[in-house]
Parts: structure tokens; sequence; C-alpha cells
């Protein structure tokens, strides 16, 4: 009788120290995430690659340029580099942008370009997966309300797909 209560004390023991060291397992897991500067276009808020933003300042005066279309808000300069700067509201179809408004400079373009934006609402990590494209190909996919890992950000966004955006203009 001692006998089989040692051994099933000793398969409890086991099995309790199994599951503890499963959920020890479980929770060191790394989750891969991706960044994304969350910024305000009317009522939208649009997800830009953090990886592409090299920084984001007011919106300085920018000089317009005749006969630029309307999604070109006109050029301006930012540590001395004459940067071209794209309404992202106008360019999205969502109307033009605010005046008062952000300018987003992106990393590693050539020409150098920014993206005045109405606001920047803050920083997102979300969980890295992909991206399924929407609509014409500007908006890659949706992020929904309460996927922001770091919390800053708790409505949800649409994802720039900035290379297919920016290649609209630069051809």
């Amino acid at each position: 009788m001692k006998a089989a209560l040692e051994a099933q004390r000793d398969a409890l023991l086991d099995a309790r120290a199994a599951a503890l060291a499963a959920r020890s397992t479980q929770a060191e897991r790394t989750v891969e995430t991706e960044g994304f500067l969350v910024c305000a276009c009317g009522s939208e808020r649009i997800g830009l690659p953090l990886a592409a933003v090299a920084s984001v300042t007011p919106l300085p005066p920018c000089t317009a340029l005749p006969g630029a279309p309307t999604t070109l808000r006109g050029i301006c300069a930012i540590s001395g580099t004459i940067v071209s700067v794209l309404d992202l509201s106008a360019c999205l179809g969502l109307g033009t942008g605010a005046e008062d408004s952000h300018l987003v400079r992106l990393r590693a373009q050539e020409p150098a370009m920014a993206l005045a934006v109405d606001r920047v609402v803050g920083i997102a990590r979300i969980e890295a997966r992909p991206a399924d494209a929407l609509g014409d190909g500007a908006l890659l996919g949706y992020v929904p309300p309460g996927s922001d890992r770091t919390g800053d950000v708790r409505d949800g966004f649409s994802i720039l797909d900035l290379p297919a955006l920016l290649a609209r203009f630069l051809t």
C-alpha cells in the first residue's frame, strides 16, 4: 500500500513538473513583431513601416511647384536637403490633409521624400504576419483594435504599402 501511494505521489509530482516546464517554455517563446508609425489622415489611421521612417517633425512651410498634382504639397528644406512632400491624405483619396500637420521623412529614398500627415498617433508593434493586399495595392492589410502589443495605439489601422505608393509618384 505504501509503495502504491509513493508511486502515485511520484507520478503526480512528475506530471506537475512537466506542466510547469511546458508553461515556462511557452512563456519564453519570443514573438516576432513589426513596428509601425501610426498616423491620422482625416478619420483614417494609417500605419507606416517604422523601418522606413527617418524622422517626424512639424510640417515646415512648403514651396508649391507650378503644375504639380494635388498629391504633391511641394518641396521644403530639411537639414540642408531638398525634400519632396507628398500629402498622404490626397494620395489615398481622402481629400487634402490639414495645414498644421506633421512631416514624416522617409529613410533611404532617392529623391528625398516625406509624407505630410494630419498627426502622428503613436508607435504600434504587432505580431509579424504575411500581408494580404487590399484594393489597389496601396494598403497591405488592416490591424484590428487591440492588436498593438505596446498598448499605445488603441484603434485599428491600415498598413500602407509604401513602395507601391511611392512607385505611383516616382515613375
